[in-house]
């Protein structure tokens, strides 16, 4: 087992990595426990739930509406919760985002925490204090940031994942390994074989550099002024094709990296030998899709969290290991979206 402590102004977070549930029952209140959860996590893990008001919603990307917020903070009134109450989300990337805004909505904040059962959420999706829901077609548009008091991450539970979404995860993995560490990127394209396999030494290994590295850029940057924009790699592409063509999130965020990093070599950041090296790493992972970008990815990044006024500040790679940031023009985006998808009509007509 390994912990990390994320101390920032506001608030600190012990991330328990490797533990099992026997390591949180000392951080959990004796009563007013609600415990959020969905359908798949309380069928396979209900029996392992603490005592407390236990509170399901239907597994998925469509419970992440402000609606299901708003309906779970209705059941914790009527079922007594209070300002001293403690909400634990237990599940994945969603149950986490859905519970942690669940938590800073009631009753203008309750102290909440993670038991993370996915990939995705272990590496991801359970830390740092982002919690967000999505507005139709426009991902995680609605939220706060708000630190859990703690985040157990049981590697033992990623047996139980499906492929897809281990897989989801994996495309997270490798992103914090292309902004910051090169070796790691290294390392997790040479474990591909144990990785499927759910090796828990090289797993637990792994996550816990990746996890080291989101913890790192979180500690120095908590609200996403500056450093931990980087974090977002693949994200601005990623968001408009997982809800466009319906893809997990992961392969999405990953088909969107190697778009961020063809942008790159587009604008000259980035040498054509280190964007091949991204692509044949993440096509050996299975996490790329023959895809173009839709019509109206201009106008849906423009109205993305990380878009000001008629511009985009975009995450960019100097080589596989080193992410910067830019601030592109929307027009210049749309430039390179109509080379992108010019050059992928060439390629399908072939």
């Amino acid at each position: 087992m390994n912990q990390i402590r994320i101390n920032t102004a506001g608030g600190k977070s012990l991330l328990i990595l490797g533990g099992t549930m026997e390591h949180i029952h000392g951080l959990l209140p004796e009563k007013g426990l609600f415990i959020i959860t969905d359908t798949n996590v309380s069928r396979i893990y209900g029996d392992a739930f603490p005592p407390g008001e236990v509170m399901v919603i239907e597994a998925g990307e469509k419970s992440k509406t402000l609606d299901v917020a708003g309906d779970l903070c209705r059941k914790m009134l009527e079922a007594g919760a209070d300002r001293s109450s403690f909400v634990l989300g237990f599940g994945g990337g969603v149950v986490c985002d859905i519970a942690g805004l669940t938590a800073s909505l009631f009753m203008r904040g309750v102290r909440h925490a993670f038991v993370s059962t996915s990939l995705l959420s272990q590496v991801d999706a359970s830390i740092g204090g982002k919690t967000g829901v999505n507005l139709g077609e426009y991902k995680n548009i609605i939220g706060t940031f708000r630190q859990p008091e703690f985040v157990l991450c049981d590697h033992s539970m990623l047996a139980t994942l499906p492929y897809e979404e281990f897989r989801s995860g994996l495309g997270e993995m490798y992103k914090h390994a292309v902004i910051r560490d090169r070796n790691l990127f290294f390392d997790l394209s040479a474990s591909a074989g144990q990785l499927t396999g759910r090796d828990l030494q090289i797993l637990g290994d792994l996550i816990l550099r990746a996890v080291k590295i989101k913890a790192s850029v979180v500690k120095s940057d908590p609200l996403e002024n500056g450093i931990r924009r980087i974090l977002n790699f693949g994200h601005t592409f990623g968001h408009v094709l997982e809800t466009h063509y319906s893809i997990p999130h992961g392969v999405a965020i990953s088909q969107g990296m190697i778009i961020a990093a063809e942008l790159s070599v587009w604008k000259g950041e980035m040498p054509h030998n280190e964007f091949r090296l991204l692509e044949i790493a993440l096509e050996k992972a299975g996490l790329l899709m023959d895809c173009s970008l839709p019509s109206n990815v201009v106008s849906r990044i423009s109205r993305d969290k990380k878009g000001e006024a008629d511009s985009v500040r975009f995450v960019l790679l100097r080589s596989v290991g080193k992410a910067i940031v830019r601030r592109l023009h929307l027009t210049e985006i749309q430039s390179f979206v109509n080379y992108y998808n010019e050059k992928k009509l060439e390629s399908q007509s072939q």
